[in-house]
């Protein structure tokens, strides 16, 4: 569907449009809801920004209103727990338990919220492999979204940056749709970044995130940077693509000059570049791949360290799809600007790598949160009636690596400069000016949502999941020298009744389900409860704590409910200052059990959804009691039918 036909089944008429394009011209009929969601908004530090000033609208908003928390999912990931705000029902409905699942018949792992999938075949013709059928990208998010009603009854629905609806769902002629979490980058990840530098030395870390890739100065004081695309599949063996950028160094002046296609930006320390459009032909010209990236150089002298950010979707010319229609990415990136597509924009990796310090991390932080706030704006500006939704991931992404700055009893704390004391509060303070912008538009038919998928916790000690069960007895390593190096390389499966992959799921060695299980059904209730007492009671050594409060047996969460073969069987729910560590989401056995958290990812939501509830700030005083994100889709859809008694 085209734009003109959108406005057409719209059954928008030209005098109408024109008012529209006046700025006039309200819809006199038909309730309107803006909903703002806030990822990682937290109750406790809302009240405390209100009190102290920084959060003036929001603080006017709940005095017309209502603020409480907001129930969590189990566990309270975005992923899971937005899923559970989208189809109204828990995990064993709409299938996403975790960001990671595994395949119970292979074990690998993989992304829970999308996939892209080959050609079911293809026409082989010397080393060129044309698709012939079958293929493509896939939501694994299942369920009914709660806007299909709204849509169903001709109320339109406008959701900017949603999270887990990727790739956006067919058009309808009442839906506009931008999808944000799981969109993956050009290359497929969900990010990943290159850095090119002739001092590859200076970056020890290599747990992923992107590449590092070394760079020489041969004389001419140019450098020769291969950018990779995404994989070439009509082609064997599927080679990466790739581009040239050619990068002209001015040492004295500590600029560059890069060249690439038609491209050529001049940029100097501590600069980001514009967005630069690149070129991956698979065929030649009528089949390429477009992409968009910005440059920032970090160092230009006296070595040099150039990053380039993931290579995001580009907005106005898709090579997966990111609307629906498929023009509105494009009207978007018309109006505003090139943007983030990327589900993840802020590269929380290049600074845990020490690719970014924090200060080149914040200056990518405030470039999408000005980007976020532009295409707010134009959001707010083309509203006219029923429901927009609109998606702020910056709170998340950047509590997540600053927690550190205001917890005294973080391992980082006396290593994080002062003066980044204030980032978390400089930040509610810029989520305060949207609730600002969304306020002028409040009058007798229009009412706002602001509410958070769940809040936040420090991040202070890292718990290796799997090395608790092997130390246990749980599982049994057979191969110590590779319990680093390979997911389950190390272990006796035959003596392994569990094991732990993702940041909160807890699997069974299950005989018939896991590729080598061995624990019978009839066994299997009483080691998840061995299993629970066990850690529930373990303690940390040095704070005299329990890293786990709680670990729920998901047949007992969700009594009644067939669980599909990737949930896992149980949730471990952290306690407060607790979380998996990182190598126990790849199913690592690290020789400690418990150590600190030296990342500056700081903060975490992963723990026990006691712990973290969401927040819920509303116009509307008589909101439900004790609310929960799963029942916010019925919310939303009384206020806008009018069929339920909320106002």
């Amino acid at each position: 569907m085209n734009r003109r036909d959108f406005l057409k089944n719209a059954m928008l008429t030209p005098a109408a449009l024109a008012a529209l394009s006046a700025g006039c011209g309200k819809s006199r009929s038909g309730k309107r809801l803006i909903v703002l969601g806030v990822d990682g908004m937290d109750p406790n530090l809302v009240r405390s920004f209100m009190e102290q000033g920084f959060m003036p609208n929001t603080r006017r908003l709940v005095e017309m209103g209502s603020f409480s928390s907001l129930g969590t999912s189990t566990p309270p990931q975005s992923p899971v727990a937005w899923s559970n705000f989208i189809t109204g029902a828990p995990p064993p409905v709409h299938g996403i338990f975790d960001f990671v699942h595994r395949d119970p018949e292979t074990m690998q792992p993989f992304l829970s919220i999308s996939e892209v999938s080959p050609p079911d075949s293809t026409l082989n013709i010397g080393k060129l492999r044309l698709p012939v059928s079958g293929g493509g990208v896939n939501l694994l998010r299942q369920g009914t979204p709660f806007w299909n009603t709204l849509l169903d009854k001709g109320i339109p629905v406008t959701m900017i940056k949603l999270p887990v609806d990727f790739p956006p769902p067919d058009p309808d002629k009442n839906g506009l749709f931008l999808s944000g979490l799981g969109t993956p980058d050009v290359r497929g990840t969900q990010g990943s970044f290159t850095f090119f530098t002739d001092d590859p030395g200076s970056i020890s870390d290599d747990t992923g995130g992107g590449v590092v890739i070394p760079v020489r100065d041969y004389g001419d004081g140019c450098y020769t940077c291969r950018i990779d695309g995404p994989a070439n599949s009509l082609i064997e063996n599927s080679p990466t693509m790739t581009v040239e950028a050619k990068v002209w160094i001015d040492r004295e002046s500590k600029a560059v000059r890069i060249d690439t296609g038609d491209n050529s930006v001049v940029i100097g320390e501590k600069q980001w570049s514009p967005w630069i459009r690149f070129s991956f032909h698979a065929l030649g010209p009528l089949s390429t791949v477009h992409a968009i990236g910005r440059f920032y150089l970090k160092e230009a002298s006296p070595k040099f360290k150039l990053y380039l950010s993931p290579l995001n979707l580009d907005p106005e010319n898709p090579a997966l799809p990111i609307s629906s229609p498929d023009w509105y990415a494009r009207d978007l990136a018309e109006e505003n600007g090139l943007f983030y597509t990327q589900g993840f924009p802020a590269d929380t990796k290049a600074l845990s790598r020490g690719i970014f310090n924090d200060d080149d991390y914040l200056s990518q932080a405030d470039i999408i949160l000005e980007e976020r706030m532009s295409l707010f704006h134009s959001a707010l500006s083309n509203y006219r009636e029923g429901l927009l939704f609109f998606y702020f991931a910056s709170l998340d992404l950047n509590v997540h690596m600053f927690y550190r700055s205001m917890d005294p009893a973080s391992p980082l704390f006396s290593a994080t400069e002062p003066r980044f004391s204030g980032v978390i509060a400089d930040l509610y303070s810029k989520i305060d000016t949207a609730v600002g912008e969304a306020m002028k538009l409040l009058d007798d038919r229009t009412e706002i949502i602001l509410l958070s998928d769940h809040g936040f916790a420090p991040f202070r000690r890292s718990f290796n999941l799997n090395s608790f069960l092997a130390a246990e007895g749980f599982a049994s390593i057979s191969s110590p020298h590779q319990r680093n190096n390979d997911m389950y390389a190390c272990l006796d499966w035959s003596r392994t009744g569990a094991y732990g992959l993702g940041l909160n799921g807890l699997y069974i060695n299950q005989a018939g389900r896991e590729k080598n299980g061995v624990i019978t059904l009839s066994d299997k209730r009483n080691l998840m409860e061995n299993l629970k007492s066990s850690l529930e009671a373990a303690v940390d050594p040095l704070t005299g704590q329990k890293p786990v409060k709680h670990l729920f047996i998901l047949e007992d969460l969700y009594p009644g409910f067939q669980m599909p073969p990737w949930a896992p069987d149980m949730v471990v729910g952290y306690s407060h200052g607790y979380r998996a560590s990182w190598e126990t989401t790849l199913g690592a056995f690290p020789e400690d059990v418990i150590s600190d958290n030296m990342d500056p990812w700081s903060g975490t939501h992963c723990v026990s959804p006691d712990v973290c509830p969401g927040s819920l700030v509303s116009s509307i005083k008589n909101m439900p009691k004790s609310p929960t994100l799963t029942g916010m889709g019925s919310v939303i859809n009384a206020i806008l039918t009018e069929e339920d008694g909320v106002s």
